[in-house]
């Protein structure tokens, strides 16, 4: 049985379009009141007619709304006619191969709003635009050397198409300079084709960056100084997004935002590894951040001790128990210490390295002046990081009580998949914070 497909009539697309006008971004209340008005609309029309109708909720009222709020501020590609996404019902092979093949002439409309921006003489590079289309084909065996198909998966989707074909296409020679050090820009960069070298501030090789792949993220971000140079090390092919366009797309869409921001924490604590590894670094002694690894069974934190260092865990799992009940399991990509850093005092919990685990520590000291005088962190950090302890306060709690009747963890840090948004940005924003200080020292001191 095939889905059925919503569509508007004449007087639903002007009941919304005037709904459109009197308040761009209705609540949910609002939107919900709007499904009803179309719903009793159809069931009064359906009276003297037999069949279902179609229900429409809220939320879809809301994605209506979100769409047509993109057209208008990125009016380069027209709406997609509500239901015309899917294929008309058909019966027969011929109908159908017909409708997956306008399906196809839809995106390919809108890609070539993307090839409009690439230089007449790059022929092959509009031919490779194609290639995203490629998975909505049944069969297909184009080659993609422009890499198109290896960028990140969110790129294929027609919501962002109209925020895509804002996007300039550039190339680089061998050894030019993409993005310096310290300078002040926010451009987002998705490499199409070619290789670029990441270098920190102590001139060290930190990455290489393959076809695919985007770089820029913590401009768009933080809005603040670049934190590394990128250098073309072959001849790069790439789009070039505005930040502008790219913190939109990061508001409209919660999957790009979750992926990006993954990317430049992993990125931001590669460049603090590589900066407390550097023998120039030592040396001067410029780093808060240290960097340390721990073998299986080694006690990070032992209740009942008076420390109070804060810990970001970027690889394996730790235990975390109270007079020898488990708590809970730490993976990857989060963090630990926060209750004695916040508020110094005895350490409530033990953590036990269940295997080999690398892990950064900042001293709690540290942690306290940056949360309080940092006016980005002031107050998203203190309040993301209190609504953790008040989770794992609770689960301490229940870890002392009978195991039949303990509920899921309410832990909302167990690992960087149960993160929210916010709690990830404010972790980012604590690490890029950290490191705008290293690098102060450093130049200071060098």
């Amino acid at each position: 049985m095939r889905r059925r497909v919503n569509r508007f009539d004449d007087f639903e697309k002007n009941l919304l379009e005037e709904r459109f006008k009197e308040n761009k971004t209705p609540s949910t209340e609002n939107c919900q009141q709007i499904a009803k008005e179309i719903n009793d609309n159809r069931k009064s029309k359906n009276k003297t007619k037999a069949g279902s109708i179609f229900t429409l909720t809220g939320k879809q009222i809301k994605f209506w709304f979100d769409h047509r709020r993109r057209i208008q501020n990125h009016g380069t590609y027209k709406p997609l006619k509500p239901g015309s996404r899917s294929a008309k019902k058909t019966t027969s092979k011929a109908s159908a191969d017909q409708a997956m093949k306008n399906m196809r002439n839809d995106l390919r409309t809108g890609l070539q709003q993307l090839a409009a921006v690439v230089p007449p003489n790059v022929a092959e590079h509009s031919l490779n635009l194609a290639a995203m289309v490629a998975p909505l084909a049944s069969t297909s065996n184009r080659s993609d050397p422009m890499g198109m198909t290896s960028l990140p998966h969110w790129m294929h989707s027609f919501q962002l198409l109209p925020l895509m074909s804002t996007m300039k296409y550039a190339t680089y020679p061998p050894g030019t300079i993409i993005i310096k050090n310290g300078e002040l820009s926010d451009d987002l960069y998705f490499l199409l084709k070619g290789c670029v070298k990441v270098i920190d501030l102590n001139n060290n090789e930190v990455a290489v960056l393959q076809q695919g792949a985007f770089f820029g993220e913590m401009g768009v971000i933080d809005k603040g100084p670049r934190t590394a140079t990128v250098i073309a090390a072959t001849h790069c092919h790439a789009f070039v997004m505005s930040g502008e366009v790219a913190r939109d797309m990061l508001q409209c869409e919660p999957v790009v935002s979750k992926d990006v921001v993954d990317q430049a924490t992993s990125r931001l604590l590669d460049l603090l590894k590589a900066y407390e590894t550097s023998p120039a670094s030592k040396l001067i002694g410029t780093n808060i951040l240290k960097f340390n690894v721990y073998k299986p069974g080694h006690i990070v934190i032992k209740e009942g001790d008076f420390t109070d260092d804060f810990y970001f865990l970027s690889k394996g799992s730790v235990v975390v128990t109270k007079q020898g009940s488990v708590i809970s399991k730490l993976s990857h990509g989060t963090f630990f210490g926060e209750m004695a850093a916040l508020c110094t005092g005895a350490r409530t919990t033990t953590v036990t390295c269940s295997e080999e685990c690398e892990v950064f520590v900042l001293p709690g000291d540290i942690l306290r002046l940056l949360a309080k005088d940092d006016p980005t962190l002031k107050n998203g950090l203190g309040e993301t990081l209190r609504n953790v302890v008040f989770a794992r306060a609770y689960d301490t709690m229940m870890a002392l009580t009978d195991n039949s009747v303990r509920p899921t963890t309410a832990d909302i840090a167990v690992s960087t998949s149960t993160m929210s948004a916010d709690l990830k940005l404010a972790l980012f924003q604590l690490l890029k914070c950290i490191h705008n200080v290293t690098e102060e020292r450093f130049r200071r001191n060098s």
